[in-house]
């Protein structure tokens, strides 16, 4: 039970960490781009932080004013790129009308597999792929900063 409980209370101060680690590298980033850390761009940041998955803007919008905040849809739309500029999330999912975002986690390099008709979305991990584009890169000396794979279709559902 002990041990439960250490566990519990370690995960939470990695939690608390990180969380504080993340927003000092964006207020910094924020600093070096000229812009100012806003209560605004602060709760886009903290609502951004504790989202699951996949999400969108307008998702991020509504849970926000759902909470009593007024912060507008512009306001969350321009916070999102620099959420992406600065490393703490990534922009993917790009063949809809409308941008989907997720968290980094280096340690969960995945891709997406996307359902043109229900919108389902499915990750996958492939080591295979990973080592062709390590060999690609090495190949043609590239240095890469963002490789996404999305494979669109229909799931077995749609089909």
């Amino acid at each position: 039970m002990r041990a439960v409980i250490l566990r519990l209370i370690l995960n939470f101060l990695k939690i608390v960490s990180m969380a504080l680690k993340t927003k000092s590298q964006f207020q910094n980033f924020l600093k070096q781009q000229g812009l100012k850390w806003t209560p605004e761009r602060e709760r886009v940041f903290q609502e951004a932080s504790v989202m699951e998955g996949h999400f969108e803007a307008e998702e991020l919008a509504y849970r926000l004013r759902k909470k009593g905040s007024r912060i507008s849809k512009a306001t969350v739309y321009r916070t999102l790129p620099l959420l992406v500029r600065t490393g703490l999330i990534k922009d993917v999912i790009h063949g809809e009308k409308h941008q989907h975002y997720e968290h980094i986690h280096e340690e969960n390099l995945h891709d997406h597999l996307i359902c043109l008709k229900c919108g389902k979305i499915v990750e996958f991990e492939e080591e295979s792929l990973t080592k062709i584009e390590r060999k690609v890169c090495a190949k043609y000396q590239f240095q890469p900063q963002k490789i996404l794979i999305e494979i669109f279709g229909c799931c077995r559902e749609c089909r």
